[in-house]
C-alpha cells in the first residue's frame, strides 16, 4: 500500500486536514476568550498566565493529530479524520453565568469554522492558477464539510445534538440534554456503527450535496 506513496499528495492532504482539525478548536478558543473566559478549566491550551493560547503548535495531539491521521493517509483509508487537543469548558458554568445563547454560540463555533473555511476555499479555487494550491483548497473543502456534517449529525453526541439540547433547555425541556449525557460515553461506538452500516448515508448524502454546491 505504501509503494505508490506520493509525498506531494500526502502534504496537500495532511496540510488541509491540519487546518480542519486545529482551526475549529482555535475558533472555539476565540469565542471562549470573548464570551466565557471564566468558564475554561485548566488544561494544556492555557498559557503561563492562564489565558487561552492561539499558538497552533500547542493544539497538536501526538496521537490524534499526527500518528492516527498520518497512518490513515499512508494506508489510503477512504475515511480520514483526526482531532487536536481540546479546550475543557465547564458547560454548566457557561449556562449559569452567561446564559444559553452563549452556550449555543460556543457549541456552534466549530461547525461555523468548518462551513466558513469550506465556503472560503471554494471561492479561492476560482482565483488560483496553481494546480497544487487548487488541490489543497479542494481538500480543505472536503475535510471541513465532512467534519461539519459529522458534528451536526443528531445521532452522535457531538455539536449538533449539543446545540439541540441547549435549544431544548431554552424551551424548558431537559430531555435532549439527558439523552446527550446518556450516550456521550459511548460516542466512539455509536460513530463506528454509523460509519460501518447503511446509516452512513445519513452523513455521506448531505456531504455530497454540499460538495456539489461548493465545487
Amino acid at each position: 500500500m505504501l509503494s505508490d506513496f506520493d509525498l506531494n499528495d500526502f502534504l496537500l492532504s495532511y496540510g488541509a486536514l491540519l487546518v480542519a482539525m486545529i482551526g475549529c478548536e482555535m475558533t472555539l478558543g476565540y469565542f471562549c476568550k470573548t464570551y466565557a473566559s471564566d468558564c475554561v478549566e485548566p488544561n494544556e491550551l492555557l498559557d503561563e498566565e492562564g489565558r487561552i493560547t492561539f499558538n497552533p503548535l500547542r493544539y497538536i495531539d501526538l496521537f490524534g493529530t499526527i500518528i492516527f491521521p498520518i497512518g490513515m493517509l499512508l494506508l489510503h483509508s477512504p475515511l480520514l479524520f483526526g482531532w487536536s487537543k481540546m479546550l475543557r469548558i465547564n458547560a454548566s458554568r457557561v449556562i449559569n453565568l452567561h446564559g444559553l445563547n452563549v452556550a449555543i454560540l460556543l457549541a456552534s463555533s466549530g461547525v461555523f469554522f468548518h462551513f466558513f473555511s469550506a465556503f472560503l476555499a471554494s471561492i479561492l479555487i476560482s482565483y488560483t492558477s496553481s494546480l497544487e494550491f487548487g488541490v489543497f483548497l479542494k481538500n480543505i473543502v472536503l475535510y471541513n464539510v465532512f467534519f461539519a456534517v459529522i458534528k451536526l449529525c443528531p445521532f452522535l453526541p457531538y455539536d449538533g445534538l449539543r446545540i439541540l439540547s441547549y435549544i431544548g433547555l431554552k424551551f424548558g425541556s431537559e430531555t435532549l440534554m439527558r439523552f446527550y449525557y446518556a450516550i456521550m460515553p459511548y460516542s466512539i461506538f455509536i460513530f463506528a456503527i454509523l460509519i460501518l452500516t447503511p446509516l452512513k448515508f445519513c452523513i455521506v448524502y448531505p456531504a455530497y450535496v454540499i460538495f456539489d454546491f461548493l465545487l
